[in-house]
């Protein structure tokens, strides 16, 4: 397992707070290295926060956040929709931020990068200073970018 795979040791993420807009929820896997927790998977107007179920708290995870202007790379794994993953792994939503590797498992996998692509595109042309995470995937165009 590389540094990048390893989560930091912090404390637990708030849940989304009251007055925190939620723009995108679904249930999701977090799995770093051996170690998969479930749970729910946001996106709001503030960061990303994965909050895991009642007994997978109870088992000792964790809740997570991405603040969002701290998102460096999004990527899908594998890269193109049409490749079959070794070993059977299902496809994974990898978000770096700060040197570490969140991967994520997702039932709509490319429907998450499309929200996330339209999102931070929406954002940075009302403010320039907002930046842009790099989109790694391949052989998918966003419908969503044509309204834009």
């Amino acid at each position: 397992m590389s540094a990048e795979d390893r989560l930091p040791r912090v404390k637990h993420a708030d849940r989304p707070r009251e007055g925190e807009k939620i723009l995108w929820k679904t249930g999701a896997d977090l799995n770093n290295g051996w170690l998969g927790r479930h749970g729910n998977l946001y996106l709001t107007d503030e960061r990303i926060v994965f909050v895991p179920t009642p007994l997978d708290h109870l088992l000792r995870a964790k809740r997570r956040e991405i603040p969002r202007d701290s998102l460096d790379i999004v990527e899908r794994w594998p890269l193109s929709a049409g490749h079959v993953p070794p070993g059977a792994k299902r496809p994974r939503l990898y978000l770096y931020s700060g040197g570490v590797k969140y991967q994520f498992i997702v039932g709509d996998l490319d429907g998450w990068i499309d929200i996330l692509e339209v999102v931070y595109t929406k954002a940075h042309a009302k403010d320039p200073s907002v930046r842009v995470p790099e989109f790694r995937r391949e052989g998918i165009n966003n419908p969503l970018m044509d309204v834009v």
